[in-house]
């Protein structure tokens, strides 16, 4: 690629390139390796995600608690909509359920004269 910019202004850009680096190479000198360098390295990086991951607890939670509020709701709406056996029996079958519900299992013999009415 051809520059139209002078090589003065190409030595000047170069020259304070390599200062802004040997800057930050003195500022940021190179690590000794160690055993802990890993584990130190990772503490650091899940102690910024802690601080940082709040909104996603929030937000994971709200997601749960709106599937669980819509599964009870689901529940609910399928119970609602099961026929019931009560309004789906005859006139005949509901007397007769009705009759069956009033008799007291203990006295044999109110039984009896119920089946002599």
């Amino acid at each position: 690629m051809i520059s139209n910019r002078p090589m003065e202004h190409q030595d000047s850009s170069q020259s304070r390139l390599d200062e802004l680096f040997l800057a930050y190479r003195q500022a940021c000198p190179d690590l000794e390796p160690t055993p802990n360098y890993m584990p130190e390295l990772w503490a650091k990086i899940e102690a910024r995600e802690v601080s940082t991951n709040w909104f996603g607890r929030v937000a994971k939670a709200l997601v749960t608690a709106a599937l669980a509020a819509s599964v009870i709701l689901g529940m609910m709406v399928s119970s609602a909509n099961r026929p019931n056996a009560f309004f789906n029996a005859t006139f005949v079958e509901a007397l007769q359920a009705n009759q069956m519900a009033g008799l007291d299992p203990l006295h044999v013999d109110r039984m009896a004269e119920l089946g002599q009415q």
